[in-house]
């Protein structure tokens, strides 16, 4: 887990948050010394946790946005 948080600041940030980028999962692999099987196996797994992460965090974001929007109708009567 401590690597997918390490590589989750190389993320871009602009409208919304992006993928970890395959270049630095990448080179994470090879400067902590994995040999080309396990940066396979290593992707595999970042890509995995990446894509729950985003999903989960996108999911927390719309349900945020339609409290505020439910808040917002109940102030108008």
């Amino acid at each position: 887990m401590r690597a997918f948080w390490e590589l989750s600041s190389c993320r871009a940030f602009g409208m919304s948050i992006g993928p970890i980028p395959w270049t630095a999962v990448v080179e994470y692999a090879e400067r902590k010394g994995l040999d080309s099987t396990m940066i396979l196996v290593f992707e595999v797994v970042m890509r995995e946790l990446d894509e729950a992460y985003l999903t989960d965090l996108r999911e927390n974001q719309r349900q945020r946005e339609a409290k505020v929007n439910r808040n917002r109708e109940k102030a108008r009567g």
